[in-house]
């Protein structure tokens, strides 16, 4: 059995009252606060799809460089984050298997691919000594799409769906379509929910690029995924 773990939200820095600067992971509205073990733990997931061994080596070699000692073990702070759902986990046997039944019922939000943000992720990396300079203009391009990631964000931009749904549609042929289009596609004549259809669909070869192209999004950071 393989278990692929991944992170829920989008993460803001917020101030208190007294000043103080507090992690909050955005999810469906709703804001939650992290402790700076959970805020690590987190981090080591934010775009990122590692199964557990990996996680937890991510984590270590990350509080290794901290000024603060760990107080729990890697363990307590993962189930923290999976019972506040701020990350997921899914189980397959097979390595598609556990990917989609990590990403069924997640709902894809594209991010702002703003030239801003690409600027400013070239500065954090070279600051962190991971690209030079010659290397900015490599980072500073605008994200080439593959056709199956253009239909993927073309679907999703104006509707949240999940992945199941996205699924769903790519398979009707939907390329481009309104959120009343959609829904009707789907839903019409069911008492179905995305949390059911994810259940119900039968995840086939023809479905494998649309996917990995959601995945692949994902760990290029053009999508983030919330749950409902």
């Amino acid at each position: 059995m393989l278990t692929l773990y991944t992170a829920i939200g989008t993460l803001k820095i917020k101030r208190d009252t007294a000043g103080q600067a507090v992690p909050i992971v955005i999810n469906n509205q709703q804001e939650y606060a992290l402790s700076e073990h959970e805020l690590v733990l987190w981090s080591c997931l934010a775009f990122q799809i590692l199964q557990f061994y990996e996680l937890e080596k991510a984590y270590n070699t990350r509080m290794k460089t901290s000024a603060h000692l760990e107080a729990d073990d890697f363990s307590h702070y993962l189930n923290r984050l999976l019972l506040r759902g701020l990350i997921v986990k899914g189980d397959g046997l097979t390595g598609i298997d556990a990917l989609y039944r990590l990403l069924g019922t997640l709902h894809i939000q594209p991010v702002a691919d703003r030239f801003s943000v690409r600027f400013f992720s070239c500065i954090h990396l070279y600051l962190e000594g991971k690209i030079k300079t010659a290397d900015f203009g490599k980072y500073l391009k605008k994200e080439k799409y593959e056709p199956m990631e253009k239909v993927v964000l073309e679907l999703s931009k104006n509707t949240s769906l999940t992945t199941a749904e996205l699924l769903s549609c790519v398979e009707s042929g939907a390329k481009t379509a309104t959120p009343e289009e959609i829904w009707e596609m789907l839903y019409e004549d069911s008492d179905a929910t995305y949390k059911t259809l994810a259940d119900e669909v039968q995840l086939h070869h023809i479905q494998y690029p649309v996917l990995q192209a959601v995945g692949n999004l994902y760990l290029n950071k053009q999508i983030s995924f919330h749950q409902f």
